[in-house]
């Protein structure tokens, strides 16, 4: 039976990064997918923190390059056949607290800052009021703890939806602390094949982010290996909590 999945992305590129090849195989077993990433928002120039002007100048990004962002995103999405969706909220570089002190000051508070309740309150109750009710949620597990990835992890537990997860690559290569719930069957990950044509699709879609790439790999060919070697282990798949008694039947084709 042909299913509707949304997956929700913190950022342009981390639901693709992380399970391109999947949402291929979805969209060729007949199933729809869309990727709704929450922080595609175009920043005020005039009004931006001092540490998101700073890794601006540092990446040679303008307004204009965020839009060129959100184009790779759509290109991306529809080599894997899915529609990409950006949402408004600001990326958490370009966000400031209700005090009116940046969120974020340097690289290390990228991960030590806390998301903002209010923030994740108002995204909870927006995708309780938009998310189709038989739509099949797919959200990050927080992997890295990237306060955005963070901040997305709560707006979707906040909204009471039941959720399949996904684990954040390329965070997942370094942090292991997820795995404790995998093992303790907490999560248990779906069974499905992931093809050689989704895996070549996978490695097409996350190159369509080019002003990125940079950021993770030297070259194309090493983030193309990168991709295989994470799908030739298992990676790339999406998980059910066990703790949300989440039951989600198969189709004919072997899909969650």
């Amino acid at each position: 039976m042909a299913a509707k999945y949304i997956y929700i992305a913190p950022h342009l590129d981390d639901a693709v990064l992380s399970c391109g090849g999947l949402i291929f195989e979805q969209v060729r077993a007949g199933h729809q997918v869309e990727v709704w990433t929450l922080t595609a928002g175009i920043p005020d120039s005039s009004t931006m923190p001092p540490f998101g002007r700073e890794l601006n100048a540092k990446w040679g990004i303008d307004l204009q390059a965020l839009q060129t962002r959100r184009e790779e995103d759509i290109k991306a999405c529809r080599v894997l056949g899915a529609q990409a969706v950006h949402l408004d909220w600001l990326d958490c570089i370009y966000r400031w607290r209700e005090d009116g002190t940046p969120l974020v000051n340097n690289d290390d508070e990228l991960f030590s800052a806390q998301p903002e309740p209010a923030l994740v309150e108002e995204i909870a109750l927006w995708l309780k009021a938009h998310v189709p009710a038989k739509a099949r949620l797919v959200g990050p597990l927080g992997v890295g703890g990237h306060v955005d990835h963070r901040l997305t992890v709560g707006a979707v537990e906040k909204s009471g939806l039941k959720s399949l997860f996904y684990a954040d690559y390329p965070y997942v290569r370094y942090h292991f602390e997820w795995a404790e719930r995998f093992e303790s069957g907490e999560l248990k990950r779906q069974p499905f094949v992931i093809g050689k044509e989704g895996v070549e699709a996978w490695q097409e879609a996350v190159l369509c982010y080019r002003s990125q790439l940079s950021t993770f790999w030297r070259t194309k060919r090493e983030c193309q290996l990168s991709i295989a070697n994470y799908s030739a282990g298992g990676g790339g798949r999406i998980f059910v909590c066990h703790r949300d008694n989440l039951e989600h039947p198969q189709g004919a084709s072997g899909l969650p």
